[in-house]
């Protein structure tokens, strides 16, 4: 079905809906070093990519830039909220880490957690950190933004599982299991073989659920993620993730992932990074636009959540973007570049076949503070304004709420 109201009122609601309810991001570029981008942070990214450096040095030496900007410049300091304002987001997931060699996981997870209190304390109070839905509900009321902390793989954890409460007191309050390859926890979506979830890491599970993290099936592989609902006492949720039966993509769930997600109490947002909602060689929608086939557009994301609502109810489903951030358009990509360092070991694991393409982008979502774009093409769908509400904020917050409190 398709709304007759004018792309100018659905415009106009959008942005009332962003001004009157809690928009929540579950899986949120780092608003550290991938949202607002000053020029000096562009020729930055520029030099440490002409001198062979990899996406994490980039992002290290931007974030680096952006904090010192915000510290000591009010105009730069301006720039960045005005880029969070102009979202309409009132809380973002925030990940801490995701891929990287595993032994020195737990130190870039501290060091990343330390960049981020660095940059809000920068802020006059503006962004804070939230570990609960209160905390939330009070940003939203007084016009500021909160953060949340993520991890998309338990690496961190390694061995011990009472790293768990130290991560818990750093303040993360969901993690995944894998992201993308085997874990001693179990199988990322992209490894070869699918086991599923390990012995340790049910014990993980088990561990989560008593300090009320959130366990994330976003990069999981299939049956890890059917073992993980198994094994789970709490709603388990996927923050950013995609419907496999539409895009033939192994970082998006089966349909009976979905619904389990949805039975548990759980929550899954999509994601809207082109490789991962379009079928190979496109759906035909960006041509029509003058981009290349690789591009998405905001239709082939709300193709996504309509599904995701089919198979799971409007209750359960919300938006992770995962995308839309500025450096990727300022700069030119080669796959080699998005790996954790210079000759070593892809611990991201993207492969030909997976399509990743950081220069791909997703038509009027190229940049994230362009979000209520995306709130306006559900309602260009003929999707209830109470609908669009939940999608937005109102799922993730009541998962969030009773899961973490």
């Amino acid at each position: 079905m398709t709304s007759t109201l004018s792309p100018e009122i659905t415009q106009a609601t959008a942005r009332r809906i962003h001004a009157e309810h809690i928009i929540v991001d579950s899986l949120a570029p780092s608003f550290v070093d991938e949202w607002a981008l000053t020029p000096s942070m562009i020729e930055i990214g520029k030099a440490v990519q002409a001198q062979g450096g990899s996406r994490p040095a980039i992002k290290k030496a931007m974030a680096e830039h952006l904090i010192a900007q915000c510290e000591s410049d009010p105009e730069a300091r301006e720039t960045y909220l005005s880029y969070w304002r102009r979202s309409g987001v009132t809380a973002c997931n925030h990940t801490l880490y995701a891929s990287g060699p595993p032994d020195t996981a737990l130190e870039a997870t501290i060091a990343s957690a330390r960049r981020a209190e660095t940059l809000m304390s920068s802020l006059g109070g503006l962004v804070t950190l939230a570990t609960s839905a209160a905390q939330i509900e009070a940003a939203h009321r007084e016009g500021r933004h909160v953060v949340m902390y993520n991890l998309q793989n338990a690496e961190p954890v390694g061995a011990d599982l009472d790293r768990v409460d130290t991560l818990h007191e750093l303040g993360v309050r969901s993690m995944q299991l894998t992201y993308n390859l085997r874990t001693r926890f179990g199988d990322g979506c992209l490894e070869t073989n699918d086991g599923g979830l390990s012995r340790f890491g049910a014990a993980l599970i088990e561990k989560m659920n008593s300090r009320r993290i959130m366990i994330d099936l976003s990069h999981a592989s299939a049956n890890t993620a059917r073992d993980a609902l198994s094994t789970s006492k709490a709603p388990v949720i996927a923050t950013h993730t995609a419907a496999r039966a539409l895009s033939g993509h192994p970082r998006g769930l089966p349909d009976d992932v979905l619904k389990r997600i949805a039975d548990s109490g759980g929550y899954a947002g999509i994601v809207i990074l082109p490789a991962f909602v379009l079928p190979a060689g496109g759906d035909g929608r960006a041509e029509k636009r003058g981009k290349p086939s690789s591009w998405a557009t905001l239709d082939t994301i709300v193709d996504h959540i309509q599904h995701f609502i089919n198979i799971m109810g409007e209750d359960h489903v919300g938006i992770g973007t995962d995308w839309g951030k500025p450096y990727y358009n300022a700069l030119t990509w080669t796959s080699s570049m998005v790996r954790p360092e210079s000759g070593s070991f892809n611990w991201v694991a993207w492969r030909p076949e997976d399509r990743f393409d950081p220069n791909a982008q997703t038509l009027d979502m190229e940049t994230w503070d362009q979000w209520p774009n995306l709130t306006a093409a559900m309602l260009r769908r003929g999707m209830a304004e109470s609908t669009v509400i939940k999608v937005v904020g109102a799922n993730y917050l009541r998962v969030f709420q009773e899961v973490c409190e």
